[in-house]
This record gives structure tokens, C-alpha cells and sequence, in this order.
């Protein structure tokens, strides 16, 4: 872990409510569940598997699949995060299936030499300082034949929303990157580089989905008069279709060792 990778001990309070605390969190944890149930029928149809959460944040999403019988491990360099995980956990009374380590994704490979049918990494390697070195690890981390669960912020959708916006002159800048105490993310990233990082890897991909491809795009007074239901309803409609899915806030793709 670089000294440059994002910790969010001191936003901790303003990461539950802006990220899973909005209707953008419904979205994402929507596209998610969905993708991932419809893709991987073995989290519903089987024995446990052993699943990593690696950059668990408050654990929304392991949680849910702690529920469903699976042992997971979580991690995070974020103590206050970790803890407001380790929290939530006990309250849900998911403690035997869950163990916490405050560690990055690249110690827990030093760690842990036994690898995992499942490696989840959502919304982290945008917050890295390298993150290609990212790739890697996660894949040290997959058991042949395993899956990574890797979703990422797509620099061509912040892009196109800074054209409709007629911001040109950020645009022909290309600096994209969000300030030091700021809930955006510092490497904004192209799909087509994170593609290849996988197949250098040896990490196919299985499939692809788009994590908010109409949403953020929507006028505020849009937003407020549809139901967030019938806006959810919609983005799983179009989450995995071309060109909404390549215009999404996040691309979420499922990889196989």
C-alpha cells in the first residue's frame, strides 16, 4: 500500500451518508445483487464459499451475502470504517461467519495463501495511488476457477456528464481527479485500461454492467418527481446493455481465474 492510497478514517461519518445512505447507494448495491446473483447462481445454489471483501468500506454488500450462508473475510485500511462494519455485523448477528482485518489488499496476499472462490473489490482502485499494481494482488487473491467482483469509477461517464454540462474547458484540461477531502475519486479510470490489466492477468471476463448509466445524468427536478423504485427498475433494465452500460458512473465486471 502506497502512503497515497485513500484512508477514510476522517469521512467516515459523511461516506455512510453520501454513498449508502442516497438513492445512488440504492442504485449501486441494486446492480450489484442483481448482477451478481444472476451471474454466479452458485451464492444462492450451494455449499458455502469463501468470499474476500477487499476495501469492505462499511460492509453493506458482504453482509448480504454473509446471509446467505457464505464466510467472509473483510478488510480495509479504514479503522473507523472497519469498525462501523464489525458493528453492523454483530447487530445483524452474522459475527460467526465474518472475520475483520485492518489491512490493505495488497498485505492480506502476505497474509493469506489461501485463496478465495470469491474476491470482491468494489469502488476501491479508483482511490489508489497505483492502481494497475492492484490487479495483480486480486488476482493472487482468486482461486483458479474463482471470481473477482471488481467495479470501478468510469472516467469516460464523468466525461460525457462534464460535456452536457458544458464544461469544455475540464474536459480539454483532462483533470478529473476530486480534491484531497473530497467523496471523489482521485484516478478516475478507462475501462479499456482496466481490461487490459485483467488479461494481462489472465483474468477473463465473464460479464459487464453499468452502475448508474441513466441516474446521474438526470436533472435534480427529474429525479424528484419518479419514484426511486421505478428509477432502480430501469437501471436494471439497461445496466447490461450497449452503449447505456459503457456510460455508467461505474462499470461492475465479474473475471474468472
Amino acid at each position: 500500500m502506497s502512503t497515497l492510497d485513500r484512508n477514510f478514517d476522517s469521512l467516515a461519518g459523511r461516506f455512510k451518508n453520501n454513498i449508502y445512505g442516497t438513492d445512488k447507494g440504492r442504485i449501486r448495491l441494486a446492480v450489484l445483487w442483481q448482477h451478481l446473483l444472476e451471474k454466479l447462481p452458485q451464492l444462492t445454489n450451494g455449499p458455502p464459499l469463501r468470499i474476500l471483501d477487499a476495501g469492505c468500506g462499511l460492509g453493506v454488500f458482504a453482509l448480504r451475502l454473509a446471509e446467505l450462508g457464505h464466510q467472509l473475510v473483510l478488510c480495509d485500511i479504514s479503522t473507523e470504517l472497519l469498525d462501523q462494519a464489525r458493528d453492523a455485523a454483530a447487530k445483524q448477528q452474522k459475527n460467526n461467519r465474518v472475520e475483520f482485518r485492518h489491512t490493505s489488499l495488497f498485505n492480506i496476499t502476505k497474509q493469506d495463501d489461501h485463496p478465495y472462490d470469491l474476491v470482491l473489490c468494489h469502488a476501491v482502485l479508483e482511490w489508489l495511488a497505483e492502481p494497475p499494481l492492484s490487479i495483480p494482488a486480486l488476482q493472487q487473491l482468486v482461486k483458479p476457477g474463482g471470481h473477482l467482483s471488481l467495479m470501478f469509477y468510469n472516467i469516460n461517464s464523468l466525461i460525457y456528464r462534464n460535456l452536457i454540462r458544458g464544461n469544455l474547458h475540464k474536459v480539454k484540461s483532462g483533470h478529473f481527479a476530486g480534491e484531497i477531502n473530497s467523496l471523489t475519486p482521485q484516478h478516475p479510470l478507462n475501462p479499456d485500461d482496466v481490461y487490459r490489466w485483467l488479461a494481462d492477468c489472465e483474468l477473463t471476463i465473464v460479464d459487464r454492467a453499468g452502475v448508474r448509466v441513466f441516474y446521474d445524468y438526470m436533472e435534480k427536478r427529474t429525479k424528484e418527481r419518479l419514484p426511486i423504485e421505478a428509477i432502480i427498475e430501469m437501471e436494471l433494465a439497461y445496466s447490461r446493455e450497449e452503449p447505456y452500460l459503457s456510460l455508467g458512473r461505474y462499470i461492475h465486471l465479474l473475471a474468472q481465474r
